[in-house]
């Protein structure tokens, strides 16, 4: 798993990956956010993606994100 830096605790570390070619380390502070801004560098026809992470409170989590992410009524404009 990834290691989870000491004096920020809030910061999250992110692993995404298709289970295929596309693999990202991205760091920030939502959730939400962080894969929203990874759904658009994603190969095309990706319906979900493996997330990997340590949560704030220390326990890694592994576990499958479906996308696109975000507001259904907006995104297919």
């Amino acid at each position: 798993m990834l290691e989870q830096n000491t004096k920020s605790r809030r910061k999250l570390e992110i692993k995404i990956s298709d289970k295929k070619d596309f693999e990202q380390i991205k760091t920030g502070l939502s959730f939400k956010k962080i894969i929203k801004s990874v759904q658009n560098n994603l190969p095309k026809g990706t319906r979900e993606v493996s997330v990997e992470y340590t949560n704030r409170k220390g326990t890694p989590v592994s576990r499958m994100v479906k996308v696109p992410m975000g507001r259904k009524k907006k995104i297919g404009r």
